[in-house]
């Protein structure tokens, strides 16, 4: 377990810091330590890392956290591990940070090893939820720190910990003490503090989770935007969905320890491989299909429905998000407003059709509909060409 009483001991393991100076002369891929980042250089740009986890298996006794665990990272990717608690995307965060020993498989960065490499020498930095800030250190001391344990000159601390907290705009704020910044300030200068070094990975576990929702919306822009400045390789751990969506270039959707679904968001929200999936990101409606004809699928509550590929299934599931679903003046199924959500851009109606199928429909607030009340009939259609069939 890397969380502890003691800030030090966190700090030391959550920053990959070596505890003595950095030799002088350049490691080569032979070493066991293996440096991705060097000393120099305050421009805080950096090449990321290729991240490559090859069938890694992670067990507690008898529990699988992890089992054949294997996914590819690019070079200055932002890729987030989407799950639910218990679900491995932490564990496999952990085993690349050196916090969990994998039991088999293997993690490489750059196409090197490092699942024997100690936590502290794979140089890598790291966002916790919690902060970690040091309380008796000033906002300048706690981003100092990183480069203090690498035995980089004062001057150039100086120079480099304030160009850090340029990036996160906190360059006004140097001298002030943990206990006089806002949670919106506190993650900014744990981030900054993870990015000093210029790691060529950061990884970022839950780290908007302490923070209100307004806030929370706020930070992920600005995460993205300073992950694209410097350049790094990020891995970034979430349970929330609108998090994944809207920072990552890539996410890997897990559950019990295997990913499920792997690609870009719009490929995931669109185009979900299973249920699981279908149901974790974002609302949907799924309905049984319970047979085909010629003409379409026989969908529980809606009768025939069309799918836009040529063979209609005739099992598993129809999925359709409630944006996809359109209510017409003539012809579809005639349905029953039961329940209607204001959200402010949106309304958001649940309808029961007249065979008993209850769904979800979105409609942006605009001149075009009227608003309905419970008890409104309706007649919907769905956009064809978004029916997605899922598999049992």
């Amino acid at each position: 377990m890397y969380v502890t009483n003691s800030a030090p001991q966190v700090h030391c393991f959550a920053f990959g810091l070596a505890m003595k100076r950095f030799p002088e002369k350049p490691l080569t891929k032979n070493d066991e330590l293996v440096t991705f980042c060097r000393q120099g250089g305050t421009g805080m740009v950096v090449n990321g890392a290729a991240i490559e986890f090859k069938k890694v298996r992670k067990t507690y006794g008898n529990f699988v956290a992890l089992e054949s665990f294997s996914m590819n990272v690019a070079a200055g990717e932002f890729m987030t591990l989407l799950g639910p608690s218990g679900s491995g995307k932490t564990t496999a965060l952990n085993s690349l940070a050196g916090f969990t020993d994998i039991t088999s498989g293997d993690i490489l960065i750059d196409g090197v090893s490092i699942a024997r490499v100690p936590t502290e020498k794979r140089n890598i930095g790291m966002v916790f939820q919690n902060y970690s800030l040091f309380p008796h250190r000033n906002v300048l001391g706690n981003v100092a720190f990183p480069l203090e344990m690498r035995g980089v000159g004062r001057a150039e601390i100086r120079k480099r910990s304030l160009k850090a907290l340029e990036i996160v705009r906190l360059g006004g704020l140097a001298e002030r003490m943990p206990h006089e910044l806002s949670g919106g300030q506190k993650q900014r200068v744990a981030f900054a503090r993870a990015i000093v070094f210029e790691p060529r990975v950061l990884l970022m576990d839950e780290p908007l989770g302490a923070l209100d929702l307004k806030l929370r919306e706020a930070m992920q822009l600005e995460i993205k935007q300073y992950q694209q400045q410097i350049g790094c390789t990020v891995i970034y751990v979430t349970h929330d969905q609108g998090e994944a969506l809207t920072l990552s270039d890539r996410l890997a959707v897990m559950d019990k320890g295997l990913i499920r679904q792997l690609g870009t968001p719009q490929d995931l929200y669109d185009r979900p491989n299973s249920r699981f999936v279908a149901e974790f990101i974002g609302l949907n409606n799924i309905i049984k299909i319970s047979g085909s004809k010629h003409d379409g699928a026989i969908v529980d509550g809606l009768g025939v429905i069309r799918f836009p590929s040529e063979i209609q299934p005739s099992q598993g599931y129809l999925s359709v998000r409630p944006e996809h679903i359109r209510r017409t003046p003539t012809g579809g199924h005639p349905a029953i407003v039961r329940q209607a959500v204001f959200l402010g851009d949106a309304v958001r109606y649940v309808v029961e059709t007249r065979n008993g199928a209850e769904l979800t429909l979105a409609e942006p607030r605009s001149g075009e509909n009227s608003s309905l009340d419970p008890g409104s009939e309706i007649a919907i259609s769905f956009e064809e060409n978004r029916l997605i069939h899922l598999p049992e």
